[in-house]
């Protein structure tokens, strides 16, 4: 949810919040760790639990409905013991 502060620009920031930025691309990415944790035969408590993180935001990452962090992204691979580049094929 996007709370417009008094001196914001409303107009700008609520057509800004309303874009669907890089929705390809988080898309890719999230099925790019689920493959990979499929192929290392994980569930996503699995990984979550290796990854020290919630399982509820690793599915959002792995459907892609957040813009993730690089700290996360760390803590997935490190989970799947890959590089954080092998989680981008794209």
């Amino acid at each position: 949810m996007v709370i417009f502060g008094k001196f914001s620009n409303n107009k700008f920031m609520g057509s800004y919040a309303r874009k669907e930025e890089f929705k390809e691309e988080r898309k890719e990415l999230g099925e790019n760790i689920a493959q990979i944790r499929q192929s290392k035969k994980l569930t996503q408590e699995d990984l979550a639990d290796q990854s020290n993180m919630n399982v509820s935001y690793l599915a959002k990452i792995e459907n892609g409905y957040v813009n993730t962090t690089v700290r996360y992204l760390i803590k997935i691979a490190r989970g799947l013991r890959v590089k954080v580049k092998d989680l981008f094929n794209f």
